[in-house]
């Protein structure tokens, strides 16, 4: 049995009252619908995460769902003035929400911070936890606030382990490479199998491998096209991490060559990074 991931940053409504106020984009949304039915027809999917959905988009995510049979719900919550901004479209035989929280906490400096939502699932009867994360760069002003969101992140992470947690998914869009400090330091993540194996409380990051995917074969450089950037417009920074268990095969086992960046869209009626910035990325479970 398979159970296929994607993640995947929309760009429908990003979390600011600017723009959650605003009136519905609905060429946008026809364009969003036009991506997501077209990646759902080409290739299994059992969990999609959508990030910048809100409340308002939930018509919209209750409609593609339906259409494919799916089940659907939304993590669109203000939490202590900060807005969380997913939404889980997924295969209910092999998938069940049980239970989904916000990391409510400040600083010192009295800043609260959209550290990440806690999605308690089954995947086929096993219980699993993911962390969703969206720390976009309006957000940061400073390192040190990512630091901070990175930080009580692990510590959460952390928890579910001494609480005999062991499946852990962490997935989102971090506003940060694989190999910045944040991730490989503070979050406590390596690309080294044979570290994982030894130390199981590491996370394993495949997405290294996609700092740079373009290839005869692979059109997108990265799964995050910042324009405006003179020295290198694309980045990795939506990515998937995934706890030892996964590693091991207890159950569910990560196919290793599985976690990629979408390689193309073709036969669609607009050049796909004229108007989304974010390109969705996917992993593979199987047992």
């Amino acid at each position: 049995m398979n159970l296929d991931i994607c993640w995947w940053n929309t760009r429908l409504t990003p979390p600011t009252s600017k723009f959650i106020n605003q009136l519905t984009d609905s060429d946008l949304n026809k364009k969003f619908e036009e991506i997501i039915t077209k990646i759902i027809s080409e290739r299994p999917l059992d969990l999609i995460v959508l990030c910048e959905v809100y409340k308002r988009d939930a018509p919209l995510v209750k409609k593609i769902a339906s259409e494919n049979n799916m089940g659907y719900r939304m993590i669109a919550e203000s939490v202590s003035g900060i807005y969380y901004d997913f939404a889980v479209i997924y295969e209910k035989t092999k998938v069940k929400i049980n239970n989904i929280s916000y990391i409510d906490e400040s600083n010192s400096f009295e800043q609260q911070l959209r550290i990440g939502a806690i999605v308690d699932v089954n995947f086929d009867s096993i219980n699993t936890t993911l962390f969703l994360s969206h720390w976009n760069s309006e957000m940061f002003k400073g390192q040190e606030k990512k630091e901070y969101c990175a930080g009580k992140l692990r510590d959460k992470v952390n928890a579910k382990f001494k609480k005999g947690k062991e499946n852990i998914i962490l997935m989102g869009d971090y506003n940060s490479q694989p190999y910045d400090n944040i991730i490989t330091t503070t979050l406590e993540t390596t690309k080294d199998l044979d570290i994982i194996n030894k130390r199981p409380r590491v996370l394993y990051n495949p997405f290294w491998r996609n700092l740079d995917s373009r290839s005869s074969s692979h059109f997108y450089p990265g799964s995050y096209h910042y324009k405006s950037d003179a020295y290198d417009k694309w980045k990795t920074y939506d990515q998937m991490m995934f706890s030892s268990s996964f590693i091991s095969g207890n159950p569910w086992k990560l196919d290793i060559y599985s976690p990629e960046i979408h390689n193309e869209f073709t036969g669609i009626t607009f050049k796909f990074i004229d108007v989304f910035d974010h390109i969705p990325i996917y992993g593979r479970l199987f047992k």
